[in-house]
C-alpha cells in the first residue's frame, strides 16, 4: 500500500492550495481528483461566470457609447469563455506535471478518481471498475459543493437549469426566470441583462434582492437592473415551475393572494449550493455533520484528530479565496507552522453585479444587530474625480468605524467602478484592529478612486474638501447607538 504525510481529496482552490503548501513543507502528497483540477472554482463557477460578465459589460459599454458592432452571438460569448477556462486548466495541470519531474518535489502525487474514506488512515480510490486503496498520516476533505436542486422543480439542465447547466446552452435564450435574488442570481440577471439578447425575470419571496446587504445596496443594483429591462418578482412565491413543450411554464402567488402564470424559454435555479459530503464515509468515523450538511470542523479540524475539512465543505464563507487561505491553514497546523487560528472578519468579496460590489466586514444591518455604537461615512462618486473622467458616476463608498476616539474600522462597503481595488488597505486595517484614521496622512494618487476612501477619513475627522451642508444628496455622516440614529457634525 501507498503511503503519504497527506491525502488531499478534491482538486479545486482549497485542495490544489494544501497541496502547495504540503509541497513547501517538503511532505509527500497525493491529491485525489475525480473531475477536473480547478473545481468548481474553476470550471464551472467563478472564473467562467466572471469571464461572461466581463464580455458582458465591454459589450453594454460599447453599445452605451454608440459604438458601432454586431448583435453579440452566444457562440463568441462561449468561446472567449472556455478559452478562460481551458487557460486557467492548463496552468494547474501544467504546474502538477512540472513539479512531478522535480527532483525535490518527486513525492507529489496526482490520482484521478473518487476518493472515499476507509478509516481514519486509509482512502479508496475508485475510477471507474478500478479501486486502489492508500495510506495517509492525514486526510484533508476539499470536496467543494453543488448547486442545490429542489425536489419539485424538474431540473434537467437544459430548459430549467443550474449554474452548472448554463454555461452550456446553445444560444441567447429569447427570456428567462430566475429563481432566486442573491449574489449568484443577481450576477447573471446582469450578465444577460447587459447583452441584451434575453428577457430576464427574477423570483425572491423577500422584499428586496441581496437581503443580507444594506437597503442602499440593494436600491441602486435593484435600479440598474430594472433600467437593463430585468423585471423583478419581489414578495413572491413558487406555486410550481415545469416543462411544457419543450419551455417552461412556472406560477407565481404574491403577497396580495394573487396568482398569476408565466412562460418564459429557460429558468435558472439559484437557491444555494450544498456541500459534496455524501459518500465520503464520514459517519461510519463518527466525523460531524451538520444539518445543511457541512462537516463540523475547529480550525480545519474535524473531530477525527488527522482528518481536516477546508473550503465550501467546511461551510464558513464559500469564497475561492477563503477556501484557498483554509487550506493552507489546514495544513500549518498540522506541522506547527500555525500561530493563530483563522479569522473571517477581514474577508473580502466581490458582487459582479451592474455597478460591481465589493464588501470587507460589517455593513450598516450587521453592525446595528451587533449593538456596537457606530459611526457612517457615505460618498458618493460623483464627488471623485476620476469617477467623474470615466464617466462612471454611479456608485458610492461606504466606511463604518466604532463611535469612539479610535474609529476602528468595522466594515466598508464599495459599490461602484473599481470598487474591489478600493477595499484592501481597509481590509488590512480590519485585520490589524487599527483606526480609520491611519489613511488620514497617506497620500493617494491622483486622480484615482480611491482617494474617494481619504475623503471618507476627512468626513470622520470632520474636515471634508466637500461639505455635506452643501452636497446634502452625495456626503452622509451619522452615528448611530441604541436605536437612534445622529447625523455628525460635519460643515
Amino acid at each position: 500500500m501507498e503511503k503519504f504525510d497527506v491525502i488531499i481529496i478534491g482538486g479545486g482552490p482549497s485542495g490544489y492550495a494544501s497541496t502547495m503548501r504540503a509541497i513547501d513543507l517538503g511532505k509527500s502528497v497525493c491529491l485525489v481528483e475525480k473531475d477536473k483540477l480547478g473545481g468548481a472554482g474553476s470550471n464551472k463557477g467563478a472564473l467562467a461566470s466572471k469571464t461572461m460578465w466581463e464580455h458582458a459589460k465591454d459589450y453594454r459599454n460599447a453599445c452605451r457609447q454608440h459604438i458601432s458592432i454586431e448583435e453579440i452571438k452566444w457562440e463568441a460569448v462561449h468561446k472567449r469563455m472556455s478559452e478562460a477556462v481551458a487557460t486557467w486548466n492548463f496552468n494547474l495541470s501544467c504546474h502538477i506535471k512540472m513539479l512531478k519531474k522535480e527532483a525535490q518535489v518527486s513525492n507529489l502525487v496526482y490520482e484521478r478518481g473518487a476518493g472515499k474514506l476507509l478509516s481514519p488512515n486509509e482512502v479508496q480510490i475508485t475510477k471507474g471498475d478500478k479501486e486502489k486503496v492508500i495510506y495517509g498520516e492525514h486526510i484533508i476533505l476539499a470536496t467543494g459543493s453543488t448547486p442545490r436542486k429542489l425536489p419539485h422543480i424538474p431540473i434537467d439542465e437544459k430548459v430549467i437549469l443550474t449554474s452548472d447547466g448554463i454555461f452550456d446552452i446553445e444560444e441567447f435564450p429569447e427570456s428567462m426566470v430566475i429563481l432566486g435574488a442573491g449574489v449568484i442570481g443577481c450576477e447573471f440577471a446582469t450578465i444577460f441583462a447587459n447583452f441584451g439578447r434575453t428577457k430576464v425575470k427574477i423570483i425572491d419571496k423577500q422584499d428586496r434582492i441581496l437581503p443580507f446587504e444594506d437597503e442602499d445596496i440593494s436600491g441602486l443594483v435593484t435600479t440598474n437592473l430594472e433600467k437593463s429591462g430585468v423585471q423583478v418578482y419581489k414578495e413572491s412565491s413558487l406555486v410550481r415551475m415545469d416543462i411544457v413543450d419543450g419551455e417552461v411554464e412556472y406560477e407565481l402567488e404574491f403577497k396580495d393572494g394573487r396568482k398569476e402564470v408565466f412562460h418564459v424559454q429557460k429558468a435558472l435555479v439559484s437557491v444555494g449550493r450544498v456541500p459534496n459530503s455524501k459518500g465520503l464515509g464520514l459517519e461510519e468515523l463518527g466525523i460531524e455533520i451538520s444539518d445543511q450538511g457541512h462537516v463540523v470542523d475547529d480550525d480545519t479540524h474535524t473531530a477525527v484528530s488527522n482528518v481536516h475539512a477546508v473550503g465550501d465543505l467546511s461551510g464558513h464563507i464559500a469564497l475561492v479565496n477563503v477556501g484557498e487561505l483554509e487550506g493552507r491553514q489546514a495544513i500549518e497546523r498540522i506541522y506547527g507552522k500555525s500561530k493563530n487560528k483563522l479569522t473571517y472578519k477581514n474577508v473580502s468579496s466581490i458582487m459582479f453585479l451592474d455597478p460591481e460590489v465589493a464588501a470587507v466586514g460589517m455593513n450598516e444591518q450587521q453592525a446595528r444587530a451587533s449593538g456596537i455604537p457606530h459611526k457612517v461615512v457615505k460618498l458618493d462618486f460623483s464627488c471623485i474625480a476620476r469617477a467623474i473622467a470615466m464617466d462612471k458616476v454611479t456608485g458610492f463608498f461606504k466606511i463604518i468605524v466604532t463611535d469612539d476616539e479610535e474609529m476602528k474600522i468595522l466594515g466598508m462597503r464599495a459599490l461602484g467602478e473599481s470598487a474591489s481595488s478600493a477595499i484592501q488597505a481597509v481590509a488590512l486595517l480590519i485585520e490589524m484592529d487599527k483606526s480609520i484614521i491611519e489613511l488620514e496622512n497617506l497620500i493617494h494618487p491622483h486622480p484615482s478612486i480611491i482617494e474617494g476612501i481619504q475623503e471618507c477619513v476627512r468626513m470622520l475627522q470632520g474636515s471634508p474638501i466637500f461639505k455635506s451642508s452643501i452636497f446634502t444628496d452625495k456626503l452622509k455622516a451619522y452615528s448611530y447607538k441604541e436605536g437612534v440614529c445622529t447625523p455628525l457634525n460635519v460643515v
